[in-house]
């Protein structure tokens, strides 16, 4: 067996929603990409981080399990947790001491080196890894889940990212508002893959789309709540679904447009759980493609959270050690 095959990195990442463990080879290859979503209650918005807390202690000890017959086969080199939300001061969840202490645990247990990044910069570098954009060195990044809804210049000095929040969200993200919307409807939270089917099922034509205000790339999200909760009994589910997405999708477009020409950048890689719609994806693509902008939207397992994204960082963390 190949050297490199034998010796792997492990990402952890626990975010709001769910619980993750990665490892890859050396050469890069996924050899474990284990997630479990937090249990949130029928008829709720989310949980609050005490109660996150507690359930990532129990789902680590629940994946640790699964990661020790794994770990038998390999060498740890490396691991590496999300510590923080963003790169930046002051940016802190307590979710991520979760991942971060358990981390740091297990390469001492394991006499390898502990490596830290964060939520954001795990969701880059996942979103990029079966993505072969033209130019790594500078593009925009669309981080669009359940708690953030940000447009990033990334310029990339090798083994960081210098990242500029260049527009996004003024209030409520895509995600808050897509779960809201769909808990209005009766869907389980998280709401995101129920409204994408009904969306992809609807053929009916969308005669008015609701009103959007975006302004130099910077979008105001809480006014199309208030239409929808206007007419969410008049329609049924599918065209209302179909109308919240085609919306967030004017969105995206408007704002990126603008960003795109100001920031002299034609690629954009979408991250986080509302980029694995379908609907959204579909119609970004073809009309950024439009305007000559190449979009990039990565598959489900690792648009959405994961920790694959912190492995690859532990990797490179690792090749600069050496």
């Amino acid at each position: 067996m190949n050297l490199k095959q034998n010796n792997i990195i492990i990402g952890i990442d626990t975010s709001c929603y769910t619980t993750s463990i990665a490892a890859i080879s050396l050469d890069k290859e996924v050899i474990f990409n284990k997630k479990i979503m937090l249990k949130v209650k029928d008829n709720s918005n989310g949980l609050r981080q005490s109660e996150a807390v507690f359930q990532h202690i129990n789902n680590l000890g629940e994946i640790s399990s699964e990661i020790s017959s794994i770990i038998e086969k390999y060498n740890v080199c490396g691991i590496c947790a999300s510590t923080k939300p963003r790169p930046v001061e002051k940016s802190y969840m307590p979710v991520f001491t979760v991942g971060s202490n358990f981390g740091r645990l297990f390469s001492t247990l394991n006499n390898c080196p502990f490596y830290e990044t964060t939520h954001q910069e795990n969701h880059i570098e996942a979103s990029l890894l079966t993505n072969m954009i033209k130019n790594k060195n500078k593009f925009l990044s669309v981080h669009m889940s359940g708690g953030t809804t940000e447009i990033l210049l990334i310029n990339n000095n090798g083994l960081n990212y210098d990242i500029e929040i260049v527009g996004g969200t003024k209030d409520v993200s895509f995600g808050q508002l897509i779960d809201r919307i769909g808990v209005k409807m009766g869907y389980k939270f998280p709401a995101g893959k129920y409204l994408d089917e009904n969306a992809m099922n609807c053929n009916e034509r969308i005669e008015y789309g609701l009103k959007t205000s975006v302004k130099e790339g910077y979008m105001n999200l809480s006014g199309i709540e208030n239409q929808i909760n206007k007419i969410i009994n008049d329609y049924n589910q599918e065209y209302i679904s179909k109308l919240l997405l085609d919306t967030i999708s004017r969105n995206i477009i408007k704002s990126i447009l603008y960003i795109s020409q100001k920031c002299n950048v034609d690629e954009v890689v979408f991250a986080g759980g509302v980029s694995a719609s379908k609907y959204v994806s579909n119609k970004v693509k073809n009309e950024l493609r439009k305007n000559k902008i190449e979009s990039y939207f990565t598959k489900s397992e690792y648009s959405t959270d994961n920790a694959v994204g912190c492995a690859i960082i532990g990797l490179k963390n690792f090749y600069l050690g050496e």
